[in-house]
């Protein structure tokens, strides 16, 4: 058995069995697929002139970033290559930052997008508003992520703060306040 995880590529479903985040992951996967179709399927008549076009290309452009962003994360983590990375790569501080990033772009880029099921010359409105709604649950989806690995980091620092000052054993000498003499009011 030992010598089946000597190689390069361990695949495992550990990540998405697991974890939260695993879990997370794969349903960021799902809904950002189905945002990213619903918004590529709208077309707009008459180009920029009545403001659809270009609300819909914002949206499928932060809806197919954030796709092919969770589908490395989820391919990296499943081959096993994810221990393999440099540190600054998996540090928490990064995928809080990524994810924040995401929920942002969600978030303007669905509100755009609902605004544009309300404009005259989209092909579909119901396709829009599909697609403004699978782009506010990734919102959601990635905010969810976002404090979990934000929580990891204070986690890590706090951990941190920790070790630096000691406070894992009780101080050697406490020094008492002095509770009359001169100086003291």
């Amino acid at each position: 058995m030992a010598a089946q995880r000597d190689g390069f590529i361990n695949f495992s479903l550990d990540y998405v069995t697991k974890t939260w985040v695993g879990k997370l992951k794969v349903a960021e996967l799902v809904f950002t697929l189905l945002g990213g179709a619903c918004g590529s399927a709208v077309y707009c008549y008459y180009g920029n002139t009545c403001g659809c076009s270009p609300k819909m290309g914002f949206f499928d452009f932060v809806a197919w970033t954030a796709f092919i962003n969770a589908l490395i994360d989820m391919i990296i983590h499943l081959l096993g290559l994810w221990d393999r990375l440099l540190w600054i790569f998996r540090h928490p501080a990064v995928h809080t930052v990524l994810c924040l990033v995401a929920v942002v772009g969600f978030l303007i880029g669905s509100s755009l997008a609902a605004s544009a099921a309300r404009d005259w010359c989209a092909t579909s409105s119901t396709t829009v508003g599909a697609a403004a709604f699978f782009g506010f649950v990734c919102l959601v989806l990635f905010a969810v992520e976002c404090f979990l690995h934000f929580e990891e980091y204070r986690s890590m620092q706090s951990e941190a703060r920790q070790q630096s000052s000691g406070q894992d054993k009780p101080p050697d000498y406490i020094e008492e306040k002095p509770t009359s003499g001169p100086g003291v009011v």
